[in-house]
């Protein structure tokens, strides 16, 4: 009878709910609009008191797909199990009711399953509010690359992966393992953790199947509720049970686990001291006891001294200088000044050498294993034949002594170095909550031979530090590095490499993309064949889904340098069709285009010189341009105002584009959310000048609203337009090389995921003359 049941749909998708009307109903239809059709929605209500039922029986009148189960208030866990309970499919997924799914998600994730029979699949997630997109933190490592049929015995970081609603199990499997949520908060990852360590194998997809919702002004969802006293019985329930999880069946993710709750867990048992009376902090500091019981003395080391000193202050359950300690950091953050001993360097925070409270010197001490340095690349660019490189450089909270001394070089996968020169002096800059310094390099790329990687590499020496490691970048997927340059008869590109930041040296390659024109309708690419052509080729243009369409080539007549160009169309309409665009969020959808020729593909290079094209239909922009790699690529965004310019006019940041009448006639405004109830708006004046727009933003008078609406110093602020306050986004140009503030006191221009632009105040040290 079960199996019978079951045949009914081939997934079954559980969506408890509990008071979500106002983002419930954007849920439930990008459900309805899955491109995988073969499913059915249980919808749980968990006793809701507001029109959230109301809005599901609809769907479930209308879709018979849709079904509505109703319960007494039981929580999110148990709502999810009398989900299961109720289902009929032989594949399962989870859906959070103010949340969004992408139209090609779970044709994407059955699919995968399909290929690879693993037990489940999951996939990577974005966060969104009402104005931005932008990869989801916690999601950002462990889907970095796709991998198939792997498992965390082998991929340590899928330990972190804590959530369950961006994937896909197979029910046999849900069954044979065990699964089921226990009646608690932050029950996903005891679910989400047990069935990695439980599969054969899983998939892990680098393409976001799942939109998180991250509510406007940060309005409190269940996750965002920190401090009742229930909550934090939930959270150290939780991790105790992935405490003994790993300890007993996986104690290769023992270290990870433990290292990634206790960077949240212990600051939020401290946080709430506070906010208890005396006879709840007592449970408290009970909760705290248990939980750093089970922390290695290993992991506390690689924390920072505030972080040890919150630990020392939980065991020895000492409230008032905790109280005191929460204080200190909502002034001046996780940051002290260091006093120098003769045994290494201390932070003097609040308790420091306080006798009364007897906090040991050596929670104070900077740790070896805490003063590992760290070089990012921000920016690169080329300056003439050569090019340009900006890297903070640091050790967490420890300023770099001024006789600091800084080898840089670029270093082959052979071991071949080329020294790399300086620029510009290192000076102090703000980054972050740490002073790093700043060098400037200059790389003269005709020296790096062969067709590799050089990756960059330093060499930083003091009386404290002495180290070698390589440049990285954020790994937030929004450097602006510039593209392909050629120097003789190979090319260069500037940019991420794996592990780190680069610079990748290649022959002349056998195919690239020249140019790409708007023809209206159609987009034509053209581009060039170096060698022999092939008799056949053609461009595969393959969409989120994993839908492929392929495109055959125009091949023209070989010419005497042995260049044989190539040119097709494509429809634009035809790309719009399959890129997701009806999502309520902002987001560039991105189409990956490769060559396909002798029976392999490969994705190709844009050349040098190459020109993009940006074609508008339906209110849409489809832009052929390149990606951060060097490689051509289709993009479809909604159609927004763009900034091409920017610079700085006194302390008034001046920004320039296309589109003046459009732009003039909605203006423009920066929009910032000092509570969850209302945003704070700053109209901004914009002028068209013969069609084209100037916007200026006078940093004065956004930090006089700041002030007299209470918001924080560094909040950030959003630029959109006056009318549907939608983003204005920044063309990639501009991105690659964004303006610096001359005044000591301004604004840091920002981009988002998908180019919208942000303003954040900040201290910025001048350009020195």
């Amino acid at each position: 009878m079960l199996g019978e049941l079951r045949s009914q749909a081939a997934l079954s998708v559980v969506i408890p709910f509990h008071n979500v009307e106002p983002y419930f109903q954007t849920c439930l239809e990008s459900l309805r609009t899955q491109t995988f059709s073969d499913f059915e929605v249980i919808m749980v209500d968990d006793a809701s008191t507001d029109g959230s039922a109301e809005i599901a029986d609809r769907f479930a009148s209308v879709d018979p797909r849709f079904r509505l189960v109703s319960s007494t208030k039981v929580g999110v866990g148990l709502a999810r199990n009398i989900g299961v309970e109720n289902s009929r499919g032989d594949l399962l997924a989870f859906v959070d009711a103010d949340d969004y799914v992408p139209e090609y998600a779970y044709e994407l994730m059955t699919d995968t399953l399909a290929k690879t029979g693993s037990d489940f699949v999951a996939g990577n997630a974005r966060r969104f509010d009402s104005v931005s997109v932008w990869q989801s933190w916690s999601h950002r490592r462990p889907f970095v690359t796709t991998r198939m049929a792997t498992h965390c015995r082998r991929t340590h970081i899928l330990g972190i992966d804590r959530y369950i609603w961006n994937k896909v199990y197979r029910r046999d499997f849900w069954d044979s393992a065990g699964l089921s949520y226990p009646d608690m908060l932050y029950e996903d990852y005891p679910v989400a953790l047990a069935a990695h360590i439980r599969a054969r194998q899983v998939d892990v997809l680098a393409e976001p199947v799942y939109y998180w919702r991250h509510r406007d002004g940060g309005e409190a969802s269940i996750t965002q509720s920190h401090w009742h006293l229930d909550n934090i019985e939930d959270r150290v329930r939780s991790a105790e049970m992935l405490f003994e999880m790993v300890e007993e069946q996986a104690p290769y993710l023992a270290d990870l686990v433990k290292s990634h709750l206790t960077a949240t867990d212990v600051q939020v048992l401290a946080r709430s001291i506070e906010d208890h009376p005396a006879d709840e902090a007592g449970r408290i500091f009970d909760l705290a006891a248990r939980y750093l019981a089970r922390i290695d003395d290993k992991i506390l080391d690689r924390q920072g001294p505030f972080e040890r000193l919150v630990f020392d202050l939980l065991k020895r359950r000492q409230r008032d200088a905790l109280t005191s300690l929460t204080r200190y950091r909502a002034e001046n953050g996780t940051l002290a000044p260091l006093a120098r001993r003769k045994d290494g360097w201390y932070a003097k925070l609040p308790t420091f050498e306080d006798a009364a409270v007897g906090a040991p010197d050596s929670v104070f001490r900077l740790a070896p294993a805490y003063l590992k340095p760290k070089a990012v690349a921000t920016e690169a660019w080329w300056s003439g034949s050569r090019i340009a490189v900006r890297v903070n450089v640091g050790v967490n909270t420890l300023p770099l002594a001024r006789r600091t001394r800084f080898k840089v070089w670029l270093q082959s996968p052979t071991g071949a170095k080329i020294p790399v020169d300086h620029v510009a002096k290192p000076r102090a800059i703000a980054f972050g909550q740490a002073d790093r310094s700043t060098l400037e390099l200059s790389i003269d790329p005709s020296r790096l031979a062969g067709d590799r990687q050089w990756r960059l590499m330093i060499s930083i020496r003091n009386r404290d530090v002495r180290d070698v490691i390589q440049v990285s970048t954020s790994g937030d997927g929004r450097e602006r590095w510039q593209g392909w340059r050629r120097i003789g008869n190979r090319w260069c590109r500037p940019g991420r490499l794996p592990g780190g930041f680069g610079v990748t040296v290649r022959d002349l390659p056998d195919a690239w993309v020249d140019h790409t024109t708007d023809l209206g309708d159609e987009i034509e690419i053209r581009g060039a064949f170096r060698c022999r052509p092939p008799e056949h080729a053609e461009l595969t243009l393959t969409d989120r889904s994993g839908a492929t369409v392929t495109h055959p080539l125009t091949i023209g007549d070989r010419g005497d340098r042995g260049i044989t160009p190539w040119r097709l169309t494509v429809p634009v309409d035809a790309i719009l069709e399959k890129s997701g665009m009806d999502m309520p969020m902002e987001e560039i959808v991105p189409t990956r285009v490769k060559l396909a020729r002798n029976g392999r593909t490969s994705p190709l290079p844009v050349h040098p010189d190459f020109l993009g094209s940006r074609s508008l239909m339906k209110g849409r922009a489809v832009n052929a341009t390149r990606d951060p790699n060097g490689c051509f690529v289709i993009t479809a965004a909604h159609d927004r105002p763009v900034v091409h310019d920017a610079w700085w006019h006194g302390q008034d940041l001046i920004l320039r584009g296309p589109d003046g009448p459009r732009l003039a006639s909605t203006g423009a405004l920066l929009r910032t959310w000092p509570t969850p109830e209302k945003p704070l708006d700053v109209p901004l004046d914009v002028v068209d000048r013969d069609g084209v727009f100037l916007i200026t933003v006078p940093v004065g008078a956004v930090r006089d609203a700041a002030v007299e609406h209470d918001v924080c110093a560094t909040s950030s602020w959003s630029l959109l337009d006056g009318r549907e306050h939608k983003p204005i986004v920044v063309a990639r140009e501009l991105g690659e090389r964004v303006p610096q503030p001359a005044a000591a006191e301004a604004m840091k221009l920002e981009f988002g995921w998908s180019d919208e632009i942000h303003l954040r105040p900040v201290p910025v040290t001048p350009i020195e003359a």
